[in-house]
């Protein structure tokens, strides 16, 4: 691992960004590992292109302009698309532009890919973990599937070791060259968020090795809110229905996409609670909660 393109896609938040970013190039270095960033600004508002060349003109950064309307999927696509063009990457790091980089990020990475090398003969996924930095807590990362009719999830918090695991979080993920040349880049049907779980997922169905890494590599508010239960509730049928195709709701799209492509005999029960959510959301949040329990 030489040569590594990382992947972004912003809209607004530019304050973020550019902790992000501050964080990102003030990690420790590794000695012959070089990175590109690859940036696209989904239309933001807030002078994201002007002030990040203002902040650091002496860095690798290539910002692309979307089209405002890729979320994060299509635009974290875009970012990979311009580098694997340019090509000469060994790698390809997912990074979200609200994380927060520890500077022990690119041994972690290189030592992953040694690990990953020796140990499966090839190079796989690194899911990085992290962090609320307030609360020390665990927010994103690598899971297993304990259950596959609920798709109940078990987080591998890290440990000091490589664990194995089926899928992870976009937040802050290498993924080898040699994957990219097997699996691509994101299925572009996601609308906003679901690819980082799709793609990781197919990469461990497809054999390559998927692991998170040994210690957490990064901070990140787990911000993900949405509407609860009983909020969810009080709303009219016809905003029900709005939230529940909405890509910053709960993007049913999304939801079926994914059982479609990863675990296709759960897609008509799926589909089946999912309009049930929207027509009676009282049973069903009753039921939701009591499946969470196997």
């Amino acid at each position: 691992m030489k040569n590594v393109a990382v992947l972004m896609t912003v809209f607004n938040r530019i304050e973020k960004t550019l902790l992000c970013l501050e964080s990102l190039f003030s990690a420790a270095p590794v000695e012959g590992l070089s990175f590109k960033v690859f940036i696209t600004d989904d239309g933001s508002s807030d002078g994201t292109k002007e002030k990040i060349a203002e902040r650091f003109p002496d860095h690798h950064i290539e910002i692309l302009q979307g089209d405002g309307n890729l979320y994060w999927n299509g635009g974290m696509n875009f970012s990979w698309r311009h580098a694997i063009a340019e090509g000469g990457f060994d790698g390809y790091l997912w990074l979200n532009n609200d994380s927060v980089v520890f500077d022990n990020l690119w041994t972690e990475l290189a030592e992953a890919d040694a690990y990953s090398k020796t140990k499966f003969g090839k190079g796989g996924v690194y899911i990085g973990s992290t962090l609320d930095s307030e609360s020390q807590e665990f927010t994103y990362g690598g899971f297993d599937f304990v259950n596959k009719w609920t798709l109940l999830d078990q987080f591998k918090i890290p440990n000091g070791s490589f664990q194995n695991c089926e899928a992870g979080h976009g937040n802050i993920t290498y993924v080898s060259a040699n994957v990219v040349e097997s699996e691509g880049v994101f299925c572009d049907q996601y609308r906003h968020g679901g690819g980082d779980h799709d793609y990781t997922y197919l990469a461990f169905k497809h054999g390559f090795p998927v692991f998170v890494l040994r210690n957490y590599v990064g901070s990140c508010e787990n911000d993900h809110t949405q509407v609860n239960g009983s909020d969810f509730k009080d709303l009219s049928l016809k905003e029900r229905f709005k939230y529940l195709y909405s890509p910053l709701g709960y993007n049913l799209h999304n939801t079926l996409l994914f059982q479609k492509r990863c675990f296709p005999y759960r897609y008509f029960p799926v589909l089946v609670m999912g309009y049930a959510k929207a027509l009676f959301p009282t049973p069903f949040f009753a039921i939701y909660k009591w499946l969470r329990k196997f």
